[in-house]
Formats: structure tokens, sequence, C-alpha cells
């Protein structure tokens, strides 16, 4: 969710935990999540952001989603400028910026579900669809497989990235096409059809065809379909 300050488009910017483990899982991220901080000095773990308008969207973001009532488990509304202090927020409204919209920063919400179910209509509850993750034991292909994505990980971030073979790209409002793989290169070819006519009697294609022609193609459809 941190690297690059956020700044990674398959990164990970929501995660959705069962209410089993819910509390032991953002009590682990907080206490990573503290050991983080942004700065240009080489101690820093963190950069600055690349553009100043992205900072405004990233402050833009945390603002709403605390004004509906979010929790900030690490740190706060974020400071001025472009180097911001990672914030790990819980109890995010579903339907606040910070959820449904691309962030881009060192931001990460963690909201609590009840089932499995839940998580993936939630998760695939917004426009966005380019990649995820999912961490189970015994359920995790099928999890993967109901998420709308055009990438995800089991049991580990962004691993696909790695391999070359595998096609890279996403769904809905998260870009159009693919690159690596095979289908990465059919993106600089086009499909042509080619139709070789056999039968030459049975000619539908010309407005001289016969009554006899029609009768033929009829008894075939209904031969065919009923």
């Amino acid at each position: 969710a941190y690297s690059n300050a956020g700044q990674t488009c398959i990164g990970i910017e929501r995660v959705y935990a069962h209410a089993k483990i819910y509390d032991r899982f953002v009590e682990a991220v907080a206490e990573r999540t503290r050991e983080l901080r942004a700065g240009a000095d080489d101690e820093a773990t963190l950069g600055p952001l690349t553009m100043p308008r992205q900072a405004d969207v990233v402050r833009a973001h945390v603002a709403d989603a605390l004004a509906r009532g979010a929790t900030a488990r690490v740190g706060s509304a974020p400071a001025p400028g472009t180097t911001l202090q990672p914030v790990l927020l819980t109890d995010v409204d579903e339907d606040a910026d910070a959820v449904r919209e691309e962030t881009f920063g060192p931001t990460l919400v963690i909201n609590r579900v009840a089932s499995m179910d839940e998580a993936v209509e939630k998760a695939n509850a917004v426009r966005y669809g380019l990649s995820g993750s999912v961490f189970s034991r015994k359920r995790g292909s099928e999890l993967a497989l109901r998420l709308r994505g055009g990438m995800i990980a089991i049991n580990s971030v962004i691993s696909f990235a790695a391999v070359p073979a595998l096609p890279f790209g996403g769904v809905g409002d998260s870009g159009f096409g693919r690159i690596h793989g095979a289908d990465g290169l059919r993106e600089f070819a086009y499909p042509k059809a080619l139709t070789r006519q056999r039968f030459p009697l049975v000619t539908l294609t010309t407005m001289r065809r016969t009554a006899k022609v029609d009768r033929l193609v009829e008894r075939i459809i209904r031969l065919l379909y009923g």
C-alpha cells in the first residue's frame, strides 16, 4: 500500500478483513505503518509525491473519509506540501472517495466484513478493476475468480507483475488492452476473418436465387433447429 509513497497503479488501496481476524490484522498493519516516515533524507522510508495536485487529491480523500466517520489509526489529515506521512484508515464509509476512487498516495483503508461473500461484493462495487489480492488458506482460487479485476494475486501482492507471460491490464475504468504475454503481443495485430464457399449450389446472397433454394434452406433450418 505504501510502496513508492502509494504511487503504484497495482498497489493495495482497500482491504476487507474478516471480523474474526480484523482487530489483530489492523493492529499488525498499524504497527508496521508506524515504522514508516516520509521525507527527503537518507533515513526516510517514503519519498514525496511526484505531482503537487496528487497531494491535493490525497488530502481531499482523507478529509472526506474522516468527515464521514472514519478513524485514523495511524496518521491524520496530511499536511501541506508533497511529502505526506502514511495514513491508515479504518471503518471508512463505502461511499467515501477513499473507497470508490483512486487515491494514489500513502493511504490504506481497512474495513471489516462478516463474510468473504461480503468482501467480494464490496471489492467489486467500484468502477475500477485493475488488480487485487486474496489471502486465504483454502478458498484463494475460488475468491480470486470472483473478483472483478484483470490481475489477482493469491497469498501475495502484485506477484503477477513478475511473470512476463501473464497479460497485464484491467477492466472497467482501469484502462484498456493488455501488455505482456501472448495477449500483449496481440495488441500489435488485428484479427482478419476469411470464408470460403464450398457449396455454390446454395447461394443465398443473390436476388436471383430460386424458390427451390429457399425451400432447401427452410428444410435445413427445420432439420437443425426444429
